[in-house]
């Protein structure tokens, strides 16, 4: 099984074709009711005879964390091995075929044999008296001449030459035995009609036959290859693969091209996936389901929702329907974006095609009103898969719980934690997270730590993200206790093997520039350099946030030199705190401001109405009106850019009497 976003594929090879592999989408309904027969109608639709029907697939999981695993279909049916094993020819057959090739040669010597032995005895004494005896007499002295020493060892000789030539003679077939063969194989491997009997005629249909093995052997090892590549995730390997092939031995068969897009899939190649799909139509090779849902699998990685629409748009133009896995990538595709409307809108377009949904396409549903933290409709789909007789899984309760973290709801929060326990669904770290971030967004470090504690004793391993939520709590009381409780979450999460993650330390660098406790900052970062990490810019700007309240803009830039020594581009965050920190010193700094905020735009940041506020606060706004008329377009400045300046010297106020 080959997870994707929805559903898991399986891949096997059809006996006796070593390039034929296969690649289905399966689900968990169908891995209970499909048989063998019905997998190859899907594969070969033009061959549905080679492998007969047997007893039903197992049922098993969607997902290959399942258990579950299928390498190579090879299950002949017992009359096909009847068939086979009547096909294979008698030990007297095979002896009657091993003398008959070698009779003229044996009869030959046989008959030379004879007639140096009758020559070799009339020519002694003894000829006359055994001719004028009777017949019975003269085979007694024939024999008695025999047992002579010279007779015998010519005897001896003859028939050694008898066996050699019985081993070593052997007729050399002709090019219409051997055309016969041929024809004869290919009859029983059921590759001529069952009318046909007699041998191949034309000498290039023989060498077509010889060459046919050896392309599907180096069909079967470029599956391979590709198939290796795919699970590298290297895309381009892959397709290079495709294409080499192509330019020497012409257009592949479709799985290959299926493996192609499965490899595109997990590096999230929509291009490259898009004009792979293409090059199969234009070589006459049509494309099946499989391959539009891998491409709509693709698109959905890629988020984009409006390509993953329109090419199962073009699937249905195709003469393809769409099946459980295309409808629920399309659901999946509009959840990523937390489009709900969306994403109940090609459920029900589901429904309306007679598809039943599964409880992956309700998750995928579940998991957009979890991004927009809409609680409500999460409980109504929720209580519909229930109606359904849909099994929730811990994929279901977490985006519910999700939900209720986004809006703030921590009741709520755990009471459907508190439910997914009770239920026997066993929650993960993902699940726990969630829980913590909701604790986090009401400021409640309490709860925070009782839940990362409940984690522990459910013997659920901690990882970065469980303890980046934990102190984003302590950021969130933006204190001097916040920021002690963060460097302790630091030391737990050091303690714990996560010494090597920059998102821990990032927040908690964040959770000392909420304090304003810029030396706690500065000594967070340093210490996650003496670790050899590199910090990205999220750090960067959370270290310099607690210095432009201060007006150091002279550490602002000394910042910014170790950013681009680190090859780190700014940011809007960052820009906001260096133009911040030239408008809250004394004396101001507009020309460095005016000429940071320059340089950004040359960078391609974009200049939002923070960052224009505090170019304001810096430059002045009749200046800063003039900027945004240069290069801007016309940019009016906002007007809450003042609230900023009160705030900032509100900031400066509480700096300068912590340094007292």
């Amino acid at each position: 099984p080959i997870p994707t976003a929805s559903h898991s594929l399986v891949s096997f090879t059809r006996a006796g074709s070593p390039s034929a592999t296969c690649l289905i989408h399966f689900t968990k309904s169908d891995m209970s009711t499909m048989d063998v027969s019905s997998i190859v109608s899907q594969a070969y639709p033009t061959e549905p005879k080679q492998v007969a029907p047997t007893s039903s697939y197992p049922s098993s999981s969607r997902t290959a964390s399942a258990g579950s695993s299928v390498g190579s279909i090879r299950r002949p049916s017992s009359s096909s091995s009847s068939s086979t094993s009547s096909q294979s020819p008698s030990l007297a057959h095979r002896a009657t075929r091993f003398f008959g090739a070698r009779c003229s040669s044996v009869l030959a010597l046989c008959a030379l044999t004879a007639a140096i032995l009758t020559g070799d005895f009339l020519a002694f004494g003894r000829s006359k008296d055994a001719l004028s005896n009777s017949l019975a007499g003269a085979l007694g002295t024939f024999a008695e001449a025999l047992s002579e020493g010279s007779l015998s060892t010519e005897l001896t000789i003859l028939l050694c030459l008898a066996a050699l030539a019985l081993g070593v003679c052997r007729p050399r077939p002709t090019a219409r035995s051997q055309n016969a063969r041929s024809a004869i194989r290919r009859k029983a491997a059921g590759k001529l009609p069952s009318g046909s009997s007699g041998p191949m005629t034309a000498t290039s249909s023989g060498l077509q036959h010889d060459q046919q093995p050896r392309r599907n052997l180096a069909v079967s090892k470029l599956n391979q290859s590709i198939d290796a590549a795919a699970r590298a995730g290297d895309a381009t390997k892959a397709l290079q693969l495709i294409n080499e092939f192509e330019k020497t031995n012409g257009s592949l068969e479709v799985v290959s091209y299926n493996l192609g897009l499965r490899a595109c899939a997990k590096s999230g190649k929509l291009k490259q996936a898009e004009q792979l799909l293409r090059s199969m139509e234009a070589r006459n090779v049509t494309p099946t389901l499989c391959s539009y849902n891998t491409l709509l699998d693709v698109c959905a990685k890629a988020d984009n929702a409006e390509a993953c629409e329109s090419w199962l748009h073009q699937m249905q133009r195709r003469g393809l329907e769409p099946n459980v896995i295309s409808y629920a990538t399309a659901i999946y595709a509009r959840a990523r974006r937390g489009d709900v409307v969306a994403a109940e809108a090609w459920l029900q377009r589901m429904i309306e095609a007679g598809i039943k949904p599964d409880a992956v396409s309700y998750n995928s549903v579940l998991h957009a009103c979890g991004v927009r933290g809409n609680v409500e409709k999460a409980e109504r789909w929720l209580g519909e898969m229930r109606a359904q007789g849909l099994e929730m899984s811990v994929a279901t309760f977490t985006a519910v719980i999700d939900a209720c973290a986004k809006s703030g709801d921590v009741a709520r929060a755990e009471h459907w934690l508190e439910q997914m326990i009770n239920a026997g669904v066993t929650p993960n770290v993902v699940t726990f997270s969630a829980m913590i971030d909701a604790c986090a967004r009401t400021r409640n470090l309490q709860r925070a730590e009782y839940w990362h504690g409940r984690m522990v004793e459910h013997n659920v391993q901690p990882n970065a993200h469980s303890f980046s939520a934990v102190i984003n709590a302590c950021a969130k009381l933006a204190s001097e206790e916040g920021a002690e409780a963060a460097e302790r979450w630091l030391d737990r999460s050091e303690e714990a093997g996560f010494a090597s993650d920059v998102v821990v330390y990032s927040a908690v660098i964040d959770a000392c520039g909420k304090a304003n406790d810029a030396e706690r900052a500065l000594k967070t970062f340093n210490r996650m350099r003496a670790r050899g990490l590199t910090p990205h810019i999220v750090a960067y700007a959370a270290l310099a946030r607690p210095f432009a309240y201060r007006g150091d803009w002279i550490k602002i830039e000394s910042i910014a030199q170790l950013m681009a020594a680190d090859n780190i581009v700014t940011n809007e965050y960052f820009l906001y705190a260096q133009l911040l920190a030239y408008g809250v010193a004394r004396p101001r700094q507009p020309d460095r401001a005016e000429a940071a905020f320059r340089s950004a735009l040359q960078k391609g940041v974009r200049s939002n109405d923070h960052v224009v506020g505090a170019l304001a606060r810096a430059v002045g706004r009749a200046r800063c009106g003039e900027l945004m008329q240069e290069l801007c377009g016309g940019r009016e400045v906002p007007a809450h850019h003042m609230r900023t300046t009160r705030s900032s010297n509100r900031h400066r106020t509480a700096a300068a009497e912590g340094q007292q």
